[in-house]
């Protein structure tokens, strides 16, 4: 039999609903509106993958 750490998946594996990202937009210390752009065209993503999105987007020049 295989331990209990193998079968269940570790927290940052986890990946949430855009939804529930732009919903909990505090957590990662910026806006909703910050969320959504950072979001875009995406569906689903681990808090990891989305802490790299809101990077990528709040470094972009703005034109």
């Amino acid at each position: 039999m295989g331990s209990k750490a193998q079968k269940t998946k570790p927290q940052d594996s986890y990946r949430h609903t855009r939804k529930e990202l732009i919903d909990n937009a505090a957590t990662f210390g910026v806006k909703p509106e910050i969320m959504v752009g950072a979001l875009y065209g995406v569906e689903y993503a681990s808090k990891e993958e989305a802490k790299k999105l809101i990077e990528a987007f709040l470094s972009k020049e703005v034109k």
